[in-house]
Formats: C-alpha cells, sequence, structure tokens
C-alpha cells in the first residue's frame, strides 16, 4: 500500500494508494493498516512522512517555517502569557495522525531514535506536548504552571519530552563514533538525514537539548521525588499512569475547530515503577556519558530497586506474563541486560550482582590504577585465556609508551614481564616466534635475562591441565624460538624449568623438546659459539704480508710508488715530501712531465721552462698544474690554497735578489692569485669573507700593469676579472677603461657611477648601449659574397664571431653580483627589447629603462630571441641570490608572458605580489599593473572567472575585461568558477554575476552569487573603513588561493 500525503495531481494514482486523508474519513483505516503484520510504509515512515509533508509544501503552509524556534539559544525565561502557534487544519490533521502512530510504538524512544531525523524527533516530542497543553506551548518554559502540570497527559508529554532532551547528546555522539560520516556528497549519493553534523538542522538540535539538560535534570528529579517514597516510610499502593493511545488523539470535525482530544480513552496504564525504572536508566544513561559516575551509580541503583518493585506487581500489570516482560513493556524500552550492563560497567557487580568480576574488568581496573596488580591478571588469563589478545597488546603497548615518556613510574622489569606472559598467551593460541617482532625485539635488547622470564611466566601454564592441543603449540612455539637466531641458551633448558617448575621439570621438557630433537639442536652446527670459533692469526690484522719472508727493496718499484702518490698528492706538502725523496733518488729526471694533465695555466709554463732544472722547477710546475685542473673543477678555493703556497714559495726564494726570470714568475702567480681571489668572490657571493676594499686595489693595481713598458703584463682573462671585481666591489670612480679586455664591465661601471652620484636624470653613456646592440646583431643580414663561379659564399667565420661574442657577453651577465648594476643590466635588455618588438602589450617593466636611447636604428637586423635568452639566463641567476626582489620577479614574469609562457608567467607574478605584501598582508605598490597582467594570463589559461576576479586589484576596476571573462563560458575545471564569488568584493561584479547566471538558468550558482553579494559587510551603506576590511580581506583570499593552485 502506497500513502500519498501531497494534492492529488492530473496524473492518475495507483488503486492501492491511499490519500492522507483517507484516514480522516475512515478512523479505523490507520488501525487495520498498522495492526498487519508487516505494514508497508512502516509506523516510522508513516510519522516521518505526516511531518514532514509540510517541509515539502512549504509554499502551501507557511507557518511551518514559524515551527521551527531558534534552538540555538538556551530556554526562555517564563513569560506571563505564553506564545502559541498557530497552524492550519491540515497540519493539526497530519500532527494528530502522526501521534496516532507513535502511541502505536508504546512512546519508545529507543525506535524513534533510531529510525526518525533529529528533525522529526523534535517536531514529534513538541506537537505532543502541543497537544497535552491544548496548544498553550509547545517548547516547554522554565516555569510551568502548577494547575497545567497537575494534569496527567501534561505529565506524560513533558516527562518523554525530557527524556528525549536527555537522550540525544549521547545518541548522537554514538552515532558519531560508529558510523563514517560522508563529508563529500558525490553525485547520485542520498544525503543523510540522521546524525550528520553537516546537517545544520542536527546542530542546532544538538546545541539545545545540550542547553537544556539542566533544566530536564530539575523536571525530572521532581517527577522522580512525587513518585518514590522517602526511606523509612511505609511502602503505599503503587500510583498508575495512564498511557496515552491511539484512541486518545482525537481529529478535527467540520464543524468544530477546537481540539477535543480524549485523555481517558484506553486502558493502558503502568505502574510508577516502571516510570521511575525508565527515568533513573535514562539519568545513568546521561551522566554515565558525561563521566559523572557517582550520579550514574545513584540512578542505575534506583533503576534496579525499582525493577525489583516492579516485579512483584507484574501480574498486576501484565496479565499475560509471570516474569518481567522485558522488550514488552508498555513505556519502559531498556533491556535487562543493559541494566546489568551498566552496574558491572560502574564497578558495582560484586556487591550488588554478588558476582566476581571478570578478568577484562579487572585488567580494566588495573590500567585505571597504573597497573597495580597486573601480574597478576595476565597469569590468571593465560589459564583462562578470557581476554581477548589484542587488549594485552595494547597494555603492553600503553606500558612501553608510559615508561619512555616518564607519564608515570613503573617497575623497572613490568614491561618485561608483560612482553613474557604476552609471549605465553601468544604461544599457546598457536603463534610462533617469527610470526612476532616484538617478542623477538625483547630478545634483542634484553638478553639471556628474558629467556628466564619466559619460562617464569610459562611455569603456572606448564603445571596446568593442558590439553593435547595445547601442548602441541607451545611445542612447535620452543621448536621455533630453539633455531631462530636470536641465540637461545637452549642447553640450559633444564636449569630454567627446574628452577620455576621443580620436580617435574624433566618430564614437562620431554613433552616440551624430546631428547632426540635437543641433541640435534645441540650438535647443529649453526647453533655452535662463535666466540670460541679457532680463527688464523693473519685473519685478525691488517698485515697482509708473510711472516719468514724477507723482502727485497727494489728501487724501480720504490721509484714507481713514490710517483704515483705524487700523481695523486692534493695538498702541497705531499708534493713537496714526494719531490724530496724523488730528488734523493733521481736528481736529473724532470718530474714535471710525468703527468701530462699537469699544465700550468697561461704564461706560467714558459716562465717555469726558463728557470734552471731543479725542485722548484718540478714543485711549481706541478702544484701550478694540480691548481690549474681543481680551478676547472670547480674548486677555486682549493685552487687558491695551492696557488698561494707557491706565491710565498717564489718570494721567499727571490728575496732581495734580482734574477729576471724568478721576478717573472712572481709577476704571474701574484696575477693568477688574483684571477682565483675574483673567482672565489664570485662563487662563494655574498659569504666569500674576503676584504672587497683589498682586492679591488690590486685589481687596479693588475689593471694598471697592462699597460707597463716592463713587458710582463697580465693575461686578458685576468685583466676582464678585474673589471668584473671592480663592478661588483662598486668601485666604479676614478677607473678609466683604455682599450682591451673588459670593455663592457668598464663601461657598466661607468653607467653605475653616472646614476650613483645623482645623473641618473640624464641618459646613460653610450658605450655600453653600442656594445650590446653589437652582441644581438643578425649576420644573415650582411651582403652574400658570391666566389668566380657566382655562388654564394657564406662567411662561416663572420657567424662563428657573432655566437663567442653572445657567449662572452653572456658569461659577463653571469659574473654579476651587485644588485645596482645587475639592475642596470636588466633595464638595458629590457629597454632593446621593447624597442625591437614595439607592442605596448608584451613591454618589459623595469626602473632606469628611460634613462637609455629611445630609438634603434634599422630594427630588422637584431634577433630578439637573443635578448630575451640572455635576459632570462641573467634573471635566473640573479634570483637565486636575491629572490625576493620584487621588481625582478615582476620582469620574469614579463619575459615569460612575452614567450607566451602564461603558467610562468602567472607564478611569477604572484610571487612578485606575495613578497611585495607581506603574504597579501598589504597592498603592494604596482599591485594594479601586475594584475592586469596576471589577468590575461588567466584569460590564455582559460579561467576567465579568475581573470575577472583579478580585474577589481586596479584603482580602476577593468570592467570590460571582467564582464568579457564573465560572459565567458569554460569547460576548465580549474577555474573554479563559482567557488571565487567569496573572493569578489565589487558589487558591479557580482550583480553582473547573478544576471548571467540567472540567464543561464544556473540556479546553484545564482544562489551562490547572491550569497556573496549579500554578506552585510559589502553593503554599500557601510562606512569606508568597513568596505575597505571587506575588500582587503576577500583581496588576500583570492591571491592566496591563487599562490596555493599555481605556485605551491
Amino acid at each position: 500500500m502506497d500513502v500519498d500525503l501531497l494534492r492529488p495531481g492530473t496524473v492518475p494514482i495507483s488503486p492501492d494508494t491511499i490519500l492522507w486523508f483517507e484516514f480522516l474519513l475512515d478512523p479505523n483505516l490507520l488501525k487495520k493498516h498498522l495492526s498487519k503484520p508487516n505494514p508497508e510504509p512502516s509506523p516510522c515512515v508513516l510519522i516521518e512522512e505526516f511531518l514532514s509533508v509540510d517541509t515539502k509544501n512549504a509554499s502551501n503552509s507557511k507557518p511551518a517555517s514559524e515551527r521551527i524556534v531558534d534552538v540555538d539559544n538556551p530556554p526562555s525565561p517564563p513569560a506571563t502569557t505564553p506564545s502559541t502557534i498557530q497552524f492550519t487544519r491540515k497540519q493539526l490533521a497530519l500532527k494528530i495522525l502522526a501521534l496516532k502512530v507513535a502511541s502505536t510504538l508504546h512512546w519508545n524512544l529507543d525506535i524513534f531514535e533510531t529510525k526518525l531525523p533529529p528533525q522529526i524527533q523534535q517536531q514529534l516530542m513538541q506537537d505532543l506536548v502541543y497537544m497535552a497543553t491544548d496548544a498553550a506551548f509547545d517548547v516547554p518554559p522554565q516555569e510551568i504552571p502548577p494547575e497545567l502540570l497537575a494534569k496527567p497527559q501534561v505529565q506524560f508529554a513533558l516527562t518523554l519530552y525530557h527524556r528525549w532532551i536527555l537522550r540525544f547528546p549521547v545518541k548522537a555522539a554514538l552515532y558519531a563514533k560508529s558510523t563514517k560520516m560522508h563529508y563529500i556528497l558525490m553525485p547520485g549519493m542520498q544525503p543523510d538525514n540522521g546524525y550528520n553534523p553537516l546537517n545544520q538542522n542536527f546542530e542546532k538540535i544538538l546545541h539545545m537539548t545540550e542547553a537544556a539538560r539542566i533544566q530536564s535534570i530539575r523536571f525530572l528529579e521532581d517527577i522522580l521525588s512525587q513518585y518514590e517514597q522517602p526511606l523509612g516510610k511505609p511502602r503505599k499502593d503503587p500510583k498508575k499512569i495512564k498511557v496515552p493511545v491511539m484512541e486518545a488523539f482525537v481529529h478535527l470535525t467540520e464543524d468544530c475547530n477546537d481540539m477535543n482530544h480524549d485523555w481517558e480513552a484506553g486502558d493502558v496504564v503502568i505502574s510508577q515503577y516502571e516510570l521511575a525504572m525508565q527515568i533513573h536508566y535514562d539519568f545513568c544513561y546521561n551522566y554515565f556519558f558525561y563521566a559523572q559516575h557517582d550520579f550514574a551509580k545513584k540512578h542505575i541503583l534506583g533503576c534496579r530497586e525499582n525493577s525489583n518493585k516492579l516485579e512483584k506487581d507484574i501480574s498486576f500489570y501484565y496479565n499475560s506474563y509471570k516474569e518481567m516482560p522485558w522488550g514488552n513493556f508498555h513505556y519502559a524500552s531498556m533491556e535487562k541486560d543493559d541494566i546489568l550492563g551498566y552496574i558491572r560497567a560502574l564497578n558495582l557487580g560484586s556487591e550488588v550482582l554478588n558476582e566476581e568480576p571478570s578478568l577484562l574488568q579487572k585488567l580494566q581496573e588495573s590500567i585505571a590504577n597504573h597497573y597495580t596488580g597486573i601480574i597478576a591478571v595476565l597469569q590468571a588469563d593465560n589459564l583462562t585465556r578470557e581476554i581477548p589478545m589484542i587488549h594485552r597488546q595494547v597494555v603492553e603497548l600503553d606500558i612501553q609508551g608510559s615508561a619512555s615518556s616518564g607519564a608515570f613510574t613503573v617497575a623497572r622489569d613490568l614491561l618485561s614481564r608483560v612482553s613474557a606472559l604476552n609471549a605465553v598467551r601468544y604461544a599457546l593460541e598457536g603463534g610462533i616466534p617469527s610470526t612476532h617482532p616484538e617478542f623477538l625485539n625483547k630478545f634483542k635488547t634484553v638478553g639471556i635475562k628474558f629467556f628466564d622470564l619466559l619460562f617464569w611466566a610459562l611455569a603456572p601454564v606448564l603445571m596446568s591441565d593442558l590439553s593435547e592441543n595445547d601442548w602441541n603449540n607451545l611445542r612447535m612455539f620452543f621448536l621455533h624460538l630453539a633455531t631462530s637466531q636470536c641465540r637461545v641458551p637452549i642447553d640450559r633448558i633444564d636449569e630454567y624449568l627446574k628452577k620455576h617448575v621443580g620436580e617435574n621439570a624433566d618430564k614437562i621438557r620431554k613433552k616440551l623438546i624430546s631428547d632426540e630433537y635437543l641433541n640435534k639442536i645441540l650438535n647443529d652446527p649453526i647453533n655452535s659459539d662463535d666466540e670460541n670459533m679457532d680463527i688464523p692469526r693473519e685473519l685478525l690484522t691488517d698485515e697482509w704480508e708473510s711472516p719468514d719472508f724477507d723482502l727485497k727493496t727494489v728501487p724501480e718499484l720504490e721509484m714507481g710508488r713514490l710517483k704515483k702518490r705524487l700523481i695523486e698528492a692534493s695538498t702541497a706538502d705531499d708534493v713537496r715530501m714526494c719531490l724530496v725523496k724523488l730528488a734523493m733518488m733521481s736528481p736529473s729526471s724532470p718530474l714535471w712531465k710525468i703527468n701530462p694533465s699537469w699544465k700550468p695555466a697561461g704564461e706560467l709554463a714558459n716562465a717555469l721552462v726558463a728557470l734552471p732544472r731543479g725542485f722548484l722547477q718540478d714543485f711549481v710546475y706541478i702544484v701550478s698544474g694540480a691548481a690549474r685542473a681543481r680551478a676547472e673543477a670547480g674548486c677555486a678555493r682549493t685552487a687558491l690554497t695551492l696557488l698561494s703556497v707557491l706565491e710565498s714559495e717564489t718570494r721567499n726564494e727571490l728575496g732581495g735578489g734580482t734574477d729576471p726570470a724568478l721576478y717573472r714568475l712572481c709577476r704571474l702567480l701574484t696575477w693568477e692569485v688574483l684571477l682565483l681571489q675574483v673567482n672565489v668572490m664570485l662563487s662563494e657571493w655574498p659569504h666569500h669573507r674576503l676584504n672587497l676594499t683589498a682586492l679591488a686595489n690590486k685589481c687596479k693595481a693588475c689593471i694598471a700593469a697592462a699597460t707597463s713598458a716592463d713587458g710582463i703584463v697580465p693575461r686578458p682573462q685576468i685583466i676582464e676579472a678585474c673589471w668584473i671585481c671592480l663592478v661588483n666591489a662598486c668601485e666604479w670612480d676614478n677607473v678609466t677603461h683604455t682599450g682591451g679586455p673588459g670593455e663592457a664591465a668598464a663601461a657598466l661601471g661607468a653607467a653605475c657611477f653616472e646614476l650613483q652620484r645623482g645623473k641618473g636624470t640624464r641618459k646613460f653613456p653610450r658605450v655600453l648601449w653600442d656594445y650590446a646592440l653589437s652582441v644581438f646583431i643578425i649576420t644573415s643580414n650582411a651582403p652574400v659574397k658570391r666566389n668566380a663561379s657566382g655562388m654564394p659564399s657564406h662567411s662561416r667565420e663572420a657567424s662563428n664571431a657573432a655566437a663567442e661574442a653572445r657567449s662572452s657577453f653572456n658569461l659577463f651577465l653571469a659574473s654579476l653580483r651587485e644588485p645596482l648594476a645587475i639592475s642596470v643590466m636588466f633595464s638595458l635588455l629590457a629597454k632593446i627589447h621593447n624597442l625591437l618588438i614595439d607592442d605596448n602589450s608584451l613591454e618589459l617593466v623595469v626602473e632606469y629603462t628611460s634613462l637609455w636611447p629611445a630609438s634603434i636604428s634599422n630594427l630588422n637586423s637584431y634577433n630578439v630571441k637573443y635578448v630575451l635568452e640572455s635576459l632570462t639566463d641573467l634573471l635566473e641567476r640573479s634570483l637565486k641570490l636575491y629572490p625576493y626582489n620584487t621588481s625582478w620577479l615582476r620582469l620574469y614574469g614579463d619575459v615569460e608572458m612575452a614567450c607566451s609562457r602564461w603558467g610562468a608567467a602567472l607564478r611569477r607574478y604572484l610571487c612578485a605580489l606575495a613578497a611585495n605584501s607581506w603574504h597579501f598582508a598589504k597592498r603592494a605598490p604596482d599591485e594594479g599593473s601586475i594584475a592586469r597582467r596576471a589577468a590575461r594570463c588567466c584569460q590564455a589559461l582559460g579561467a576567465p572567472t579568475q581573470a575577472a576576479a583579478l580585474c577589481q586589484l586596479p584603482d580602476e576596476p577593468d570592467y570590460t575585461t571582467a564582464f568579457k571573462c564573465l560572459a565567458e563560458k569554460t569547460g576548465n575545471a580549474a577555474d573554479s568558477m563559482d567557488a571565487y564569488y567569496g573572493s569578489l568584493w565589487d558589487g558591479t561584479l557580482l550583480e553582473v554575476a547573478v544576471a548571467l547566471h540567472a540567464r543561464r538558468g544556473e540556479g546553484g550558482r545564482r544562489s551562490r552569487a547572491v550569497k556573496a553579494a549579500g554578506a552585510l559587510e559589502l553593503n554599500a551603506n557601510n562606512s569606508e573603513d568597513i568596505q575597505r576590511e571587506a575588500a582587503a580581506t576577500r583581496r588576500a583570499r583570492l591571491l592566496r588561493a591563487l599562490t596555493n593552485e599555481y605556485v605551491a
């Protein structure tokens, strides 16, 4: 049978379908349906349908929205005139039908709480109060008039209502623990309308019940005081309490709008003992949940006392039962086992039930008392095996954790004894050591003492009455243990058994391990003692030469060994020692020719060849060659150490003499040391630990020496390194470049000097500008030369020269470390790029670009690709040194955007904004211009909603782009669309979003946009401070969300 509660429509319905008002026309129809063995729909489904029809037809029942009071607030104080809620006749009829069905379930809260949603439970309880009080109120106030409370039906309804208040928080908590909650609603999955924390109504009901708990406790205690007799007074006849039945609820008629319920209908009555028993049980249920165990004990004893009293009069109230009809009471819903369970849980079993607590209870008591008596409990359990093994393992882990953390002090060997007792239980259940890693770890940490503890724990079990299966399990356990890698002293098993078992040790040992198996184990070589093994003396020493063999010294072998050590030498002292020994054995041979990889840098090789044959020539040649190899491998600091030793050696050798060859060598070594010092400064910047002022003075002297007349000049690489050092050391003044290497560095230093002394308002010198342009010129645009036969002759030398020039220029850029010098080069390259592309939307923005020339002649002769490559390489290196330079981060984003790498560009822009605003805690100075470019990147990535949100950031919002983006439909899931509406603060954009979604028929997205626009802080009438704070909050939320998506 189907029950249709909605208004009949034009579609034909099934003949078996019953409309809701047919229950009103035929009073016996509902009773006939519920009397079936398995009615379909069930009573609880009917109650839910009757009470939820107003929610389904909200347009036809306006008062239904006013029906649910604000449950977030505590119960209101008593009012002089209780407020009543007016219901339509249809609503009242449906409520009466629901109460009729509930009465057939004997007002069983267990059934209601299990099968009805929380909102329906609350509505059913309030409807019963509403009907019983003749529409006086539905939510009981704190003070109820005595004349109203004296009515039996009012007292019954209020008692049931307050019992539900006490039980609901407990049921909700237990449901949350026992059920996995679906925090993500999957497509096609029905939402849970039960105790779901994501349900807003459930949260309100839970808060209301928790707030009203004290009021309910007071009311129910007053009810108990009315029915329970004080101690010492004679026993009176129990009061009879009438339970409302189906006939008590009378339907409305067409002639009368008032409710005239017949509360005297029916003959179902209960004893006061049954009511008190149920109330006591609910008190215990609530107090036990809130860990108020003293109150819980008091009420569970009261519950048992009333149960005993009811049992004496059971035949009067339940004629067909001679014993307590647990589960079939007219009112009470608990079971006998529930009462006994609470008695045992509250440690009242021994004094109330006269029963010995189980081993599991004793285990829990021992845990509560810091493991007092835990050994005796585990020993007893090894004989009875009542406690599940998992509980014992948890206890062992808890003791281990408590001992290691120092939570409380335990006996030193308590953990080892518990582990041994658990191992015995594990063995009796058929376990083997290899599957119990914790057991094997104990042998490794405790040692042989744990073997003694194992027999101590096993002794009571061995002397008990074990079955054949138990002996087989123990036998298998010990065989695995004896053959394991734990080095168990199995040969002392008889000794341990005699210690712990006594006279029966020999008999028990043969049951555990027979003599045959024991002898096999003891004679197995694998189990032999390694400490007593005879090992030859030669294997215990590091000397592998035969003891009685006369070693003959062979000069050739000794010289070869020394040459090998010389090649492998890593310090100047090792080289010196090897050279001294080799010079004694072969003084005439040039040792620097041994290794062809020894190649001194620059002109050192020629200067060394001019030296007379001897120790100094070999020493300087070998050490300088080794230094060059270290420098080329990137170990500039090690190479500098080697050359510094050579420099001091040659200076000591020269002394005050005038040997021209030695003087030339000293000058060359000094400049090579200077080159290595510059390389160390560049490789270890800014933690190079060098004196930049002294290093800059040496570089100036080296540059001056390039024009000296003595014919000893530094090589071009050293001069260029000196200019680079001066640029990075901020030594830009009083240095003039007269030609030769270092042209770019000298021109950059001059530009930095002009900018530093306040002449930055003028144009930079053109030397650096012309030099950079010459690097990026395209050689293929030159006139094509032809040979005698008329065929074109391509100038390969010209293209190679251009590539070498670009490579040299990029190496110069890679050597820049000073921030101002780097910024000047950024401005130069950005200016060249902007002039070559001539596109405002792709211009690179950085400071100082206005100080360079405003035009380039013959634009087609230059390759902008080379400019971007050099700029990208310089940005990569510079941002590793100064990662929070916001101007450079912005420039990097512009470069990525010019290369159409939209995702990388957006990432750089967000990094620039984050670094310049304390992770979006404040507004960045150039936020507007960066936001426009970031919005363009979002458009290119297919995220128009993100682009529209970014259009709010400029001082004047870019409505044109924003409207275009909002109107665009995208299938890109990364756009997140309406998820960003919470980050919009511009009212115009929100209004456009609402209108667009309404036009497309997207109701869900429109509602989200309406909700975002309706935020109180975005009201146009708010003060500027409130509007500014709301915009700042949403701005930070937007930028952080984008950063998490594109940067993190």
